[in-house]
């Protein structure tokens, strides 16, 4: 049992590690719109310390999505302008061609699918933008349904 506890908390540490450049981005966001927040190396989140506006949530959230999307594109345009201005044939530039080349494309992928961190922001700020309540997020329960939605047995 203890050991299992100990393997789940290095788990969960490695996680926290692992988040650790998208919460430093909220850490950014915080700090450019001036506000107060708590973040503790490790830590899953960063807690605000003040009331935000809407605007400003909004930043706060999304800047880790945002800024790995942009950097992954930059890259990937990178990738294909180098590839557009070397001599080789198109067909032979996978064979031939210089191999610290293909880093560009690695990297832009790789941000790209690291800005999937950003998930629960992207969803965060999804309930803030439609004013529901985010409370409903992850309760069990389903949807109730309208009338109109039900399937209807009896119907031809």
């Amino acid at each position: 049992m203890n050991e299992q506890h100990s393997f789940d908390q290095s788990l969960y540490k490695l996680g926290g590690y692992f988040l650790i450049p998208h919460e430093l981005l909220h850490v950014l966001a915080y700090r450019i719109i001036g506000k107060p927040y708590y973040y503790q190396w490790g830590d899953y989140r960063v807690r605000s310390l003040a009331k935000k506006t809407q605007a400003e949530a909004i930043f706060v959230l999304l800047l880790p999505f945002v800024t790995c999307w942009i950097i992954g594109f930059f890259f990937g345009v990178l990738w294909l302008l180098s590839a557009f201005f070397i001599t080789i044939p198109p067909e032979r530039y996978f064979i031939d061609g210089p191999t610290w080349h293909l880093i560009f494309p690695i990297i832009g992928i790789l941000l790209i699918f690291y800005s999937g961190t950003a998930h629960r922001d992207l969803i965060a700020a999804y309930y803030i933008l439609s004013g529901k309540n985010q409370s409903n997020y992850n309760s069990p329960k389903p949807h109730p349904q309208t009338e109109d939605e039900q399937p209807h047995r009896n119907r031809p």
